[in-house]
């Protein structure tokens, strides 16, 4: 009986164990969650590590994850990251499995690679006077990297465009009917990088006079994957139309003493430059008598300022200032009223070649210095005023055939150089307003019209300001009342850094005088010099004036 009893006992807990483990089994159903769950977003390129964490109760997970995708184990985390995009936007996800629990799915996106386009200013600067009638930009747009597919751009003028002058006051935007757009939609084809260069023409007769404008040229992309920035969809000009002077200023600048760049900070009240022209004074003319040459010379100052030309030439062109090549004689044969026909027309294209090669306006001659040439040479002929006529006659066409800016003749009037006559070629005759653009006189003269030439063409004074001479306010009434077109200065060097003394302050109260006499106006006092620090070296450096 006992017997019997404890055997029902045992069946009983072996009844009730088996309902307890019939529990403990279903309590131990594999779990899985992964968080955040939302999913994880990266960038095309650059990413950081993102962090999943993974929580189950099962004995192992795993993961499975799109080849663009880095991922690694770490305990109860997955670290992933990204290769970087260099395509379309990526779309995929990281699928978690452990056991026999329910995968988890977490979303995983990857931005595309934008491509960076940019509007390209083609000039050399963003600000001009305009001179002329006419004025245009050269502009083109470039990619980053290469296009993934034809990627369309749209030009237009952002007309809320807001850019203040000097003195706070809004500057007007170029009006739009003086505006052309040669194209208003630019193309970068697929596989490329740049589109092709477009211009912008403007018709300056339609601004006003001495006045600053923006043309503020914006783009944006019209189709195609790339994308401009805030800097790099925009390019701002500043234009200002120079109105004609009755009376321009033309200086020579001696480059064994001056920089050049000291001209650009002498201006007028309302920013306008004070000089008109700069003169290189100067190259020379030689001859080589083991070659048989007649050749251009330059000494380590002119050839420093030519090889350097961007850094101390251009910079004034681009403000409207010319910048002409002096040429002078220098001790042989060889002399700019004594070349022969043939000679003239060789030596003309050579200096035609330089003023194009170093970007010029155009040359100055002054005959001193020569020897007697040598008569039996067929480079030479006698010197006189008919020979210094047919060099400037090859001189202007030899540089309007080479250069394709405006380049101009001017003459100083000594030696030869005087009362040039009309020059004959095949029977047609060549007046001398086609091959002279302006006449200088000697230091203390003035210059006198001959030919088809005018008052316009001539200089009313010639100030050597280096010696302390003067302009006085009836001698500028003088210029002014017979239509005198220029006014001459010499000897300008306000750094006295080269053998020049420093004429700064005499030199300003001359300047001022010609500024309240032809405009109206006054030179605003510079603040900064350029100095000249060596033998063929100069510095680009601005010093504050002390």
């Amino acid at each position: 009986m006992r017997t019997i009893q404890m055997k029902n006992i045992f069946i009983a807990l072996a009844f009730i164990l088996s309902i307890v483990a019939c529990k403990d089994t279903k309590s131990e159903i594999p779990t899985l969650t992964v968080t955040p769950s939302s999913g994880l977003s990266f960038a095309a390129t650059n990413n950081t590590d993102a962090t999943l964490q993974v929580t189950t109760n099962s004995d192992h997970w795993d993961y499975t994850a799109p080849e663009w995708v880095v991922a690694r184990k770490k305990e109860n985390t997955l670290i992933v990251n990204v290769t970087d995009n260099d395509g379309d936007a990526r779309t995929d996800s990281i699928i978690f499995t452990a056991g026999t629990a329910e995968a988890v799915v977490i979303p995983i996106v990857q931005s595309a690679q934008m491509i960076t386009a940019t509007l390209n200013n083609l000039l050399d600067a963003d600000t001009y006077n305009i001179t002329g009638d006419n004025w245009s930009a050269a502009i083109n747009i470039s990619l980053s990297s290469p296009a993934t597919n034809d990627v369309v751009a749209s030009l237009s003028i952002n007309t809320h465009h807001t850019h203040l002058g000097p003195n706070g006051s809004r500057l007007p935007i170029v009006p739009d009917e003086a505006i052309t757009f040669a194209q208003k939609e630019l193309t970068i084809t697929c596989g490329n990088t740049r589109s092709d260069t477009t211009s912008i023409a403007i018709d300056a007769t339609l601004l006003s006079p001495n006045t600053t404008y923006i043309l503020p040229i914006y783009a944006t992309i019209k189709s195609g994957h790339a994308e401009f920035t805030s800097q790099t969809k925009k390019i701002i000009y500043s234009l200002k139309r120079i109105g004609e002077r009755s009376v321009k200023q033309v200086v020579y600048i001696e480059v064994n003493d001056c920089n050049p760049l000291n001209i650009l900070e002498y201006n007028l009240t309302d920013g306008t430059p004070f000089f008109d022209a700069v003169i290189l004074f100067a190259a020379n003319i030689n001859y080589d008598i083991d070659n048989d040459v007649v050749y251009l010379h330059n000494n380590p100052n002119v050839q420093a300022l030519l090889d350097n030309s961007d850094t101390y030439l251009q910079p004034l062109r681009e403000r409207g200032i010319k910048v002409y090549l002096g040429l002078l004689g220098n001790h042989d044969a060889a002399g700019l009223a004594q070349l022969s026909n043939w000679g003239a027309e060789q030596w003309a294209k050579a200096i035609a070649d330089t003023c194009y090669k170093y970007k010029l306006d155009g040359v100055n001659l002054d005959d001193e210095y020569s020897k007697e040439p040598i008569l039996s040479n067929k480079w030479f002929t006698q010197r006189s005023a008919k020979a210094g006529a047919r060099l400037a006659y090859e001189l202007k066409k030899a540089m309007r055939e080479k250069c394709d800016w405006p380049t101009e003749v001017s003459v100083y009037e000594y030696g030869a150089l005087y009362d040039l006559p009309a020059v004959t070629i095949d029977g047609t005759t060549h007046n001398q307003s086609e091959f002279i653009d302006f006449l200088v006189a000697d230091y203390g003269g003035r210059s006198t019209p001959y030919g088809d030439l005018t008052y316009a063409h001539c200089s009313g004074a010639s100030i050597q300001l280096a010696y302390g001479r003067s302009l006085n306010e009836s001698t500028a009434q003088t210029i002014i009342n017979k239509g005198y077109g220029w006014c001459m200065w010499f000897g300008f060097d306000p750094s006295g850094t080269g053998g020049t003394k420093n004429n700064r302050i005499h030199s300003m109260k001359q300047f001022n005088v010609a500024a309240n006499a032809f405009y109206g106006s006054q030179v605003a006092e510079p603040t900064r010099v350029y100095n000249k620090i060596g033998e063929g070296k100069y510095d680009a450096t601005p010093y504050a004036i002390k």
